[in-house]
């Protein structure tokens, strides 16, 4: 099945000096290809392709990976404001079209926006900034301290609305944030907790045993590259520590613990230091 605005995998059927034709079956017939985008292969091979509208109106077909896919959220680069709609940069050559109806709020060049893909019927392949339309507010699919990707879609006074795995709105809190984030940065996640209502709030660190296991090697790792000796300690700051390891300072507290029980490391005032063996 062709799936406009997708990667596919489809089969080269025949070739001209310039051009492979990949098999659109019977709706799309012939899908053209150039040969330069698609070295090395030959007519009854598969490849991977992503399909698109061109210019002229015509089904494309590319090696090129866009921004973004149907189905998709992302933080798009305005290139042209018209009396029709907007172009958006997504990676191609042709550009993403904003019809003016599926603009909910002013757009200006060389600024970005925040979008959806979708495949329309009558208009091909265009972008919309009704996110609430395409992006929903509850969800039972996910399990604690699963991992996903997010979107950063806006800051609130409790901290960030993100985009869940392109689907769902999600919760970032503030004081679940280490380092500087901004609108439209896409980031890998895990779902903190489940709330009654069904609706998501996630972290940038694992939870759990996982979260403290994976800092220890870390720290392990650390120690090891300078001398046995980390100027982390208690009156470190949750920056510094996040800087340092990626992770908060309450997590960092729980790994060292760990690994003082141990025995591995040696608590200083300035610092860790690892334990002679």
């Amino acid at each position: 099945m062709i799936h406009i605005g997708q990667r596919n995998r489809l089969t080269i059927i025949d070739q001209t000096r310039s051009e492979y034709f990949l098999d659109g079956g019977s709706r799309y017939g012939d899908i053209p290809i150039n040969k330069s985008s698609v070295l090395s292969a030959k007519v009854g091979q598969e490849v991977e392709v992503f399909l698109y509208i061109d210019d002229d109106g015509y089904l494309a077909a590319t090696t090129t990976e866009p921004f973004v896919e149907v189905g998709q959220a992302a933080y798009l680069k305005v290139l042209a404001v018209e009396p029709e709609g907007a172009w958006l940069d997504w990676g191609l050559e042709a550009p993403l079209f904003l019809p003016r109806k599926e603009q909910q709020y002013r757009l200006e060049t060389n600024r970005h926006c925040l979008i959806y893909v979708l495949y329309d019927e009558k208009q091909g392949l265009i972008a919309s900034t009704y996110l609430n339309d395409f992006i929903k507010d509850f969800t039972e699919e996910f399990t604690q301290g699963q991992e996903v990707s997010i979107l950063v879609a806006q800051e609130t006074e409790l901290g960030y609305k993100v985009i869940v795995n392109h689907r769902f709105w999600g919760i970032l809190y503030q004081n679940e944030i280490f380092k500087p984030i901004s609108k439209g940065e896409t980031l890998t996640a895990y779902v903190k907790r489940l709330r009654t209502d069904h609706r998501l709030d996630v972290s940038l660190t694992p939870l759990g045993f996982a979260k403290v296991n994976n800092i220890v090697d870390d720290i392990l790792a650390k120690l090891a590259a300078n001398k046995g000796f980390l100027a982390l300690s208690d009156k470190s700051s949750p920056e510094l520590i996040y800087d340092t390891l990626g992770v908060s300072k309450k997590v960092y507290k729980q790994a060292i613990g760990t690994l003082f029980k141990q025995r591995r490391i040696i608590i200083e005032d300035n610092g860790i230091r690892l334990a002679a063996k």
